[in-house]
């Protein structure tokens, strides 16, 4: 029998990814890619208490549900945190979304963003692997903006879940023509925190505000519909995971709604998220979007993703382009001029 070319292995995949907004592919990074990655989160983790954008949201969630606990986030300054607090606790439907765990090992689940503005191999993955091409074709996409990466780390016995949310409105976008990139750094699993994800979830025609994470709260300043309570009754939703390995990846829609339990396992589950736009996206200053760090663009609501703050990674003007090379040479020169 002969094996499957190329073209309807494409094909397959794209209508997966239609049908179900979410799609695993396996084998896509090389394990030269992934150790650039684990380098790089391993970097950012030991920024922990003084990076002004790494938290532990293990530690805030103790946080925030002891009533007398004062919020301490370290240097991290993204969020606000005490207000957030204060937003879950005035939440009569919020409950603590944390699994049984018999062991006193105490958790962290880390988080952190925007990797690729300071780190070369971050930037390699995210602008020159094989991921753009793939996120161009899923999207029929003429062109693919890079949007950003978030780093998610939940350590062996983290008992805090990853609440059941969909990434449309925590971004300054407008338009459906979006995807992320759900890297895993380890194997990973349903015993240490895989994602979960709503099969068809991305055709309901629904905008769901975003929430806090360690909470079903939705932000305040949100004009979007609360995302349902999943994690109250599963059953009732057709919830999908995929067991994968370093190398593998998990691509779904920007409007499939997707969670995570926590790690139960002894083993890490460290994972980046790539977020890659497509041509027909546009900016827009959403209510409610969690605000960007270290942008410089002064576009205004309809533009066109053209700015250095959204580099364009496919196509390739030429074969064999390496992209992230290109930034950090005029990056330095930037520097050198300044």
């Amino acid at each position: 029998m002969s094996r499957p070319d190329a073209h309807s292995q494409t094909a397959a995949r794209h209508e997966a990814f239609l049908r179900d907004g979410v799609v695993c592919l396996r084998n896509v990074l090389t394990p030269a890619e992934i150790v650039s990655l684990r380098e790089a989160v391993a970097r950012q983790m030991s920024g922990l208490r003084t990076s002004p954008t790494g938290y532990d949201f293990e530690s805030l969630a103790r946080q925030v549900w002891a009533r007398d606990m004062t919020v301490d986030t370290g240097a991290a300054e993204r969020f606000d945190m005490r207000r957030m607090k204060e937003l879950v606790r005035s939440d009569t439907d919020a409950r603590p979304l944390q699994e049984e765990d018999t062991s006193d090992q105490e958790g962290l689940f880390f988080y952190d963003v925007a990797a690729w503005k300071h780190d070369q191999g971050v930037r390699e993955v995210a602008f020159d692997s094989a991921l753009p091409q793939i996120a161009s074709e899923l999207l029929n996409a003429r062109y693919l903006n890079f949007w950003e990466d978030t780093t998610f780390v939940k350590a062996p016995h983290t008992r805090q879940k990853t609440a059941f949310h969909q990434d449309l409105a925590y971004f300054q976008i407008e338009g459906d023509q979006c995807v992320i990139v759900w890297i895993p750094l380890d194997p990973a699993s349903l015993d240490n925190g895989v994602m979960q994800y709503v099969r068809g979830s991305h055709l309901s025609g629904q905008t769901f505000a975003p929430n806090v994470f360690v909470s079903q709260t939705p932000l305040a300043s949100s004009p979007e519909i609360r995302c349902p309570d999943i994690e109250s009754a599963p059953e009732r939703y057709d919830i999908i995971s995929f067991d994968v390995e370093p190398g593998d990846v998990i691509i779904h829609d920007v409007r499939t709604v997707h969670g995570a339990g926590g790690n139960r396992s002894d083993t890490w589950r460290r994972a980046m998220s790539f977020r890659y736009c497509g041509d027909r996206i546009r900016y827009l200053d959403r209510p409610g979007a969690i605000r960007q760090v270290g942008v410089a663009h002064d576009l205004q609501d309809g533009d066109r993703l053209f700015s250095a703050d959204y580099p364009i990674v496919w196509p390739k003007p030429w074969p064999g382009f390496r992209l992230a090379e290109c930034f950090e040479a005029q990056h330095l020169n930037a520097g050198k001029r300044g």
